[in-house]
C-alpha cells in the first residue's frame, strides 16, 4: 500500500508512479513482458488530477496488458462494494447491504438488494482531507477539509492551528456527514460535499459495512492516531462513537483496506458465432466497458443506468451495449431490441461505432434489420459472447474473411 504520488497542483507524478511501479515488480521478480492481466484503476481524489485518464493508459501500455478503468464516484462504489464483499454477503442473505467505502478523499457508498446494485453515492468526506505530521499538527488541508474546519470554527480559520482537540471535533462532524448521507437528510455542508445524487430514498439497509483505509481503521483502532499522517483513525474512532451508527446492524466486511480489484482473473477468450454483422468499425478494439442492462422492460432506461454505474457519458465514451441474457431468440424479441437501439442511438448520439454484444446466436439477423434504420452508423453485433457486470472486453482482427472475431473478456477479479 502505498500513497498515490500527486502534486500540489492537482496533477498525478506519472513518472514517480511508475518507478514505484517498477520498484514492486523487481521486488516480485516479475518482468513486465510477462504480465497478461491485470487491472489498473484510478480512483478518489487520484481520478481528479488533470492527467488521470492519459497516466493510466499509458502505465497500462508500458507494464502489461491491463484492464483500464479511471474510475469515477459511481464506479468507485460499485467496486469497492464488491471488493469488501457486501455484494456477496446481499446475494448469500438476500438482504440490501450498503458499503460505505471511506478512503483518503471521499466515502463511497453501494447499495446492494439480494446481490443487485440498486444505488450509489460518493461524499467528499476521506480520512486525508487534513494531512498532519506526526504529532498531529495540520501541515496542509484540501478544500473540502477547509469547508468542514470553516463550519465547525468560522471562515477563514487556519486549519494548521488547530489543536487535538478541535481534530477530534472536525472529524466528529466528519462523522455525522457521513450518516446523513446513510439517513438522506443533509446538511448545507453535506449537499455542498456531495459528489453524485443521493441514494434511493425511503430504502433502509439491513446491515452496513465499512471498508477503505477508514474502514480498517475502524474495525483494528491503531494506538498511534497520527500514524498515517492524516486524520483518518480519528475519523474511524469518531464513527465508532456516533449514536446513529451504534443503532444500525454495522458488521465487518470480508475486506477493509483491500477493497478492491486485485486483477483481470477471469481473462478468457472466445470465438463469436459465425453470425456477426460487422460494418465498417474498425478493429481491433481494446478496454471497452459493458453495459449491461438490469431492467429489461425499458432497455433504453436500463443501457443509461448501466453507463452512469460505470461513470460512462452516453454521448462521448466508447462501451459495448449488452442484450439481456433472458432474452428469447423470436422475432417479435428481436423487433423489441432493434426499436430500443435505435432510440438510444436517437437519445445518445456518439462519434464511437454502435457495437453490441449478445449470449445468444442472432448477430447477423439483428444487424441486418438494424441496418436501414442506423445506415450511416458503424455497427458490429458480436454474438455467442457472454458476459457479466463489470466485465470489459477486446475485440480483436477478424478471422476466416470477417465471418468471426476473437473476444477477450476481462473480468474484474476481487479478493475472497
Amino acid at each position: 500500500m502505498f500513497f498515490t504520488p500527486v502534486d500540489k497542483q492537482g496533477g498525478l507524478k506519472e513518472a514517480e508512479l511508475k518507478t514505484l511501479i517498477l520498484e514492486q515488480y523487481h521486488a516480485a521478480g516479475i518482468e513486465p513482458e510477462s504480465v497478461d492481466s491485470g487491472a489498473i484503476i484510478i480512483t478518489g481524489e487520484s481520478a481528479k488530477t488533470r492527467n488521470a485518464r492519459p497516466a493510466v493508459m499509458a502505465l497500462s501500455q508500458s507494464l502489461g496488458d491491463f484492464v483500464v478503468a479511471s474510475a469515477g464516484p459511481h464506479l468507485e462504489s460499485v467496486i469497492a462494494g464488491h471488493g469488501a464483499g457486501a455484494q456477496t454477503l446481499s446475494e448469500q442473505r438476500l438482504c440490501r447491504v450498503l458499503n460505505i467505502d471511506i478512503g483518503g478523499g471521499t466515502a463511497n457508498y453501494a447499495l446492494f438488494d439480494a446481490g443487485k446494485i440498486s444505488g450509489t453515492a460518493c461524499l467528499n468526506v476521506g480520512g486525508r482531507l487534513l494531512e498532519t505530521d506526526s504529532h498531529g499538527r495540520v501541515v496542509y488541508a484540501h478544500k473540502p477539509g477547509q469547508m468542514i474546519v470553516d463550519e465547525c470554527f468560522g471562515a477563514g480559520t487556519d486549519a494548521r492551528s488547530l489543536t487535538g482537540a478541535q481534530l477530534v471535533q472536525v472529524t466528529r462532524r466528519m462523522a455525522e456527514l457521513i450518516v446523513e448521507v446513510i439517513d438522506g437528510t443533509l446538511s448545507p455542508l453535506a449537499q455542498a460535499l456531495m459528489q453524485t445524487g443521493l441514494l434511493p430514498a425511503g430504502v433502509t439497509p439491513e446491515i452496513i459495512t465499512l471498508s477503505g483505509g477508514v474502514g480498517e481503521c475502524y474495525r483494528h483502532q491503531p494506538a498511534d492516531p497520527f500514524c498515517f499522517a492524516d486524520i483518518g483513525p480519528l475519523l474511524a474512532t469518531a464513527l465508532h462513537d456516533h449514536p446513529r451508527l451504534r443503532e444500525m446492524n454495522v458488521q465487518f466486511p470480508a475486506q477493509t483496506v483491500r477493497a478492491t480489484v486485485i486483477g483481470a482473473g477471469a481473462h478468457t477468450l472466445s470465438l463469436s458465432g459465425s453470425t456477426i454483422w460487422l460494418e465498417g468499425v474498425q478493429l481491433p478494439l481494446r478496454n471497452l466497458p459493458v453495459a449491461i442492462p438490469i431492467d429489461e422492460t425499458d432497455l433504453v432506461g436500463a443501457w443509461q443506468q448501466a453507463l452512469i454505474q460505470l461513470d460512462l457519458d452516453p454521448k462521448t465514451d466508447a462501451y459495448v451495449l449488452a442484450l439481456p441474457a433472458s432474452l428469447p431468440v423470436r422475432y417479435a424479441a428481436v423487433l423489441t431490441v432493434i426499436n430500443a437501439l435505435v432510440d438510444f442511438v436517437a437519445r445518445f448520439p456518439n462519434p464511437h461505432p454502435l457495437l453490441v454484444v449478445a449470449g445468444q446466436d442472432f448477430g447477423k439477423a439483428l444487424g441486418m434489420l438494424l441496418r436501414p434504420q442506423l445506415q450511416q452508423l458503424p455497427l458490429a453485433v458480436i454474438d455467442e459472447v457472454i458476459v457479466r457486470a463489470g466485465d470489459y472486453i477486446d475485440i480483436g482482427t477478424p478471422l476466416f474473411g470477417g465471418s468471426v472475431v476473437p473476444v477477450t473478456v476481462k473480468s474484474l477479479a476481487f479478493p475472497s
